[in-house]
């Protein structure tokens, strides 16, 4: 088998960067490391310069970070049916995963999307597959009431380049590394990283944080590989938490709690040895998932949707309910209002714990990226 790859996303790592963005996120790093990885021949495009009619160029499009898209590319690759879905945080919700800004009280409250997607569903439902980064992702697509999920695979974190591992190599080949910071947060403008709940967290144990802020993805490593202890304490869902991986085999001890999906994998608590092993597979891993769709794809074995009958007046009731409980919570004391769950999503939030500890004292044992 060696299929042409059509590699779609709104923008890749090397895009001019701009004032808000001034250094390529993870999602974008993920893409580049997926795409650095593949076995065949592949070809990127932005999504929105891509001539749907050049489709048919390809045996499969691989959707990565990609959320803005012309109408007339979503229905051409939805008719054709020979893409992969790839999941970075949770594009089918209006608030990107983003919950704790939401307006929405069901969103914000109880950590979960109601958002009836419709511009993404028909890619959804045609695809081969879609490609979860971490269990706690897929988990708020299961619980999205509209949701239609096909094959799926769940990789277990974010991808990394071949640089990165050659750096891990060079610092763990280090008989002794110089740490001269005690304790790094990282700033993000996005209140769902977490990052005032990082400084707080060392200011109440008389820790002034250095603040990792406005670096290059390599300067962000050397940091880390400098690093005695990394805070990261996101406020609500983080699908993935790639820093805590780069901080992690860079040799920091990690602080988090339990919203980071990539603490809640079964692999990050082997050694670091075997933990190291599972992340440098999990490139390859992404390719083995489409391989296998491929073959039963033309092996006419393709899985069944699973589908969900959602009568339109329901899709109409969710907004216009969160638009009610909103109304509630304006003209009504809050302590009435507030769902049980909130106080749930509060206290995972302020669990922070050292999520790197049992994995450097725990035995290496035989534990699959997929249990969970």
């Amino acid at each position: 088998m060696n299929p042409r790859v059509l590699f779609l996303a709104d923008q890749f790592s090397n895009a001019p960067r701009t004032a808000g963005a001034s250094h390529p996120g993870g999602a974008e790093l993920t893409d580049d490391a997926a795409i650095e990885a593949c076995p065949w021949p592949v070809e990127i495009a932005k999504a929105a310069d891509f001539d749907p009619a050049r489709l048919d160029d390809f045996d499969v499009h691989v959707i990565g970070n990609f959320e803005r898209a012309p109408s007339r590319l979503i229905r051409a690759l939805a008719a054709r049916g020979r893409h992969v879905m790839f999941e970075h945080d949770l594009r089918v919700c209006q608030w990107n995963g983003n919950f704790p800004i939401a307006w929405e009280k069901i969103h914000r409250q109880t950590q979960r999307c109601i958002c009836p997607h419709p511009g993404f569903s028909a890619l959804y439902k045609t695809a081969l597959g879609t490609i979860f980064l971490t269990h706690r992702q897929l988990a708020v697509y299961q619980k999205n009431p509209f949701f239609e999920l096909g094959p799926h695979q769940v990789l277990g974190s974010s991808l990394m380049n071949q640089a990165f591992f050659e750096r891990v190599d060079a610092v763990r080949a280090q008989a002794e590394q110089t740490r001269d910071i005690d304790t790094a947060v990282i700033y993000s403008r996005h209140k769902i990283k977490g990052v005032k709940e990082a400084i707080e967290y060392c200011e109440a144990r008389g820790v002034e944080p250095f603040v990792i802020r406005d670096m290059t993805p390599e300067g962000v490593l050397d940091t880390f590989s400098r690093t005695r202890r990394f805070v990261y304490l996101p406020a609500g869902l983080e699908p993935a938490g790639r820093v805590l991986v780069e901080a992690r085999f860079l040799g920091a001890s990690v602080i988090s709690n339990p919203n980071a999906g990539v603490a809640g994998e079964s692999w990050w608590n082997l050694d670091d040895a075997a933990a190291l092993e599972v992340l440098r597979d999990a490139p390859a891993r992404f390719w083995r998932f489409i391989e296998v769709w491929l073959e039963q794809d033309e092996a006419g074995a393709r899985a069944p949707l699973k589908s969900v009958r959602v009568p339109p007046l329901a899709r109409a009731i969710a907004p216009a309910a969160n638009v009610v409980l909103r109304g509630c919570e304006t003209f009504i004391p809050a302590k009435l209002v507030r769902a049980a769950h909130q106080n749930k999503v509060k206290r995972r939030a302020a669990d922070a714990s050292d999520v790197t500890l049992s994995g450097r004292l725990k035995e290496s044992s035989a534990v699959s990226p997929d249990d969970h």
